[in-house]
């Protein structure tokens, strides 16, 4: 924002000072209220808080869509605070999100249902980040996202990240194959892990 890499701001602050309560990612400003405009931040604020060799993660939301933003929303927000966490050198902490209005359009409801539906989703938690400096990882995932983006073929199986990363990058995969102009299904991905 205005120039500022927020999220590396928090991050020396609270390598400074663990028990700052400043660590907040500000999204919504006030110049999102001053003209009408169609693309307004739905979320206000990311406070990190370190209690105890945890990193807490409090999001603020003005407005949530059930089925197209929060999910992405939560996968989001937990992955900026375990990358954190490890660059932090502490523990996984709790994650909030409060949303001041939490909604599904009518629209969406049917799509909804069937994803739902078609029984992919797990209730099982992820697994936890592997340790150690994760940007090394990162910067192979953004490399695998330019390539699908770009329609240039992944090899999955043979990308030198942790098993962790490479399920991230299936993921991206899958993504790219419901993108072209005939999606292709899920099951033609075969996965280096499974």
């Amino acid at each position: 924002m205005r120039g500022i890499n927020q999220l590396a701001q928090v991050r020396d602050l609270l390598k400074r000072k663990q028990s700052s309560r400043r660590a907040v990612i500000q999204l919504y400003s006030a110049e999102d209220i001053s003209n009408e405009h169609a693309d307004v931040p739905c979320t206000c604020t990311l406070q990190f808080m370190v209690r105890k060799s945890y990193l807490n993660l409090f999001v603020s939301m003005r407005s949530n869509d059930a089925y197209i933003g929060l999910p992405h929303d939560v996968f989001a927000f937990t992955m900026i605070q375990e990358l954190l966490a490890r660059e932090l050198g502490v523990r996984l902490g709790r994650y909030k999100h409060a949303v001041g209005s939490l909604h599904l359009y009518d629209v969406n409801v049917d799509e909804a249902r069937r994803y739902v539906d078609e029984g992919w989703q797990s209730t099982a938690l992820m697994p936890p980040m592997p340790k150690g400096d994760p940007w090394r990882a990162i910067d192979i995932l953004k490399k695998v996202e330019a390539d699908l983006r770009n329609g240039m073929k992944v090899d999955l199986f043979n990308l030198s990240i942790d098993n962790y990363w490479k399920d991230l990058a299936t993921m991206l995969a899958i993504y790219a194959l419901t993108r072209g102009s005939t999606p292709i299904g899920i099951r033609t991905v075969r996965c280096p892990n499974g």
